[in-house]
């Protein structure tokens, strides 16, 4: 009986990071390797074949120049990798291993990879790793401190002349600007209301709250979003969280009329309410035709109106026309019935 051949042993002095212990909550999360721990794991453990796939297994599938010539590829062997489909370039010096189709977020993380350790995804590409915001289908954005790494196709490079520890973070394993940070740069090229809506968003999946997002303001006072967050945390109520364009245009009307800001988009008894005034009992709806316009929808709203009025809310509804067509109408209706119920209450 043959006898099994022996697994090969690491070399004296050479630092090769443990296996991951599976347990861990992050023990599926990217990280990136470093060249020198990548040259160390080739000659430790098994060669170049084995270190490519053990980076790219750790870095969403990616894999950059320097790690492959720490493995032991050389530029020709690259280059033939490419032709052959082995590698399949995501920016320069940054590649796919294996396959041209990059899983989520792997396209965030060969931006830092294309611009080097201090590096980290930010503006409109951070929001959507946050899901602040959609996902940006544009450049990817990633800022970059105290080097120079120029702009390529599909890379939108800032750079900075320092970047506080707190406005670094993760997210799903790559290296972000802060929630709060993010907000601030993605806001500099928002509407006010798009602004609006991510920072309702990052207080209610509690990445960021107003505190939070105000001392990141100031770190930075002069970024070109400052102003406007500014505004928007500075006006009744703060920012509030909406899911249409007509729910924003119902919030303005609420508070050009001055009357106490709402709560927007809030759970309550199973559904969700689109404005709720908790003192007074008082809920709002705002009725569009494609999202309410058949009978299964119908249906919901009025068995939600029955659970909320049974549980002694009051509640209006409004359709989009009506908010375009006749808005004193739809403001003196909403006026008078919080003057109604804040009488009745107290």
């Amino acid at each position: 009986m043959a006898a099994e051949p022996r697994a090969k042993r690491p070399k004296a002095g050479l630092a090769i990071p443990p296996p991951e212990d599976t347990r861990r909550s992050d023990a599926f999360l990217p990280s990136v390797v470093s060249p020198t721990v990548v040259s160390g794991f080739a000659h430790a453990v098994g060669g170049r074949e084995v270190a490519i796939a053990w980076v790219a297994a750790r870095q969403l599938g990616l894999i950059t120049v320097a790690q492959l010539k720490a493995a032991g590829v050389g530029r020709g062997s690259i280059a033939r990798r490419v032709a052959n489909g082995q590698l399949h370039q995501v920016f320069r010096g940054v590649y796919l291993v294996g396959h041209p189709v990059p899983v989520p977020g792997a396209v965030e993380l060969a931006g830092v990879l294309a611009c080097g350790e201090s590096a980290v995804v930010s503006h409109h590409s951070a929001a959507g790793l946050w899901g602040l915001a959609k996902v940006s289908q544009g450049d990817v954005e990633v800022t970059v401190v105290g080097r120079d790494c120029r702009s390529r196709e599909g890379l939108r490079v800032h750079t900075v002349k320092r970047l506080d520890f707190r406005d670094r973070g993760r997210c799903l394993g790559i290296p972000i600007t802060s929630a709060a940070r993010t907000v601030i740069d993605a806001s500099a090229t928002m509407a006010f209301e798009e602004t609006e809506r991510m920072i309702a968003e990052a207080s209610a999946l509690e990445l960021a709250n107003e505190r939070q997002i105000l001392a990141a303001a100031d770190r930075a006072p002069t970024r070109a979003g400052v102003a406007q967050v500014r505004a928007i945390l500075g006006q009744p109520g703060g920012a509030r969280r909406t899911r249409s364009g007509g729910e924003r245009a119902l919030l303005r009307l609420i508070r050009a009329a001055r009357l106490p800001v709402p709560a927007t988009d809030v759970p309550l008894l199973g559904f969700t309410a689109d404005f709720l005034w908790p003192e007074e009992r008082l809920i709002v709806e705002l009725d569009s035709y494609p999202a309410h316009g058949h009978r299964a929808a119908f249906e919901r709203d009025h068995r939600r109106d029955v659970v909320h009025r049974d549980a002694g809310y009051e509640v209006l509804r409004f359709t989009g026309r009506q908010l375009e067509q006749d808005p004193f109408y739809v403001i003196a209706v909403i006026a008078r019935a919080l003057d109604r119920r804040s009488r009745a209450r107290g």
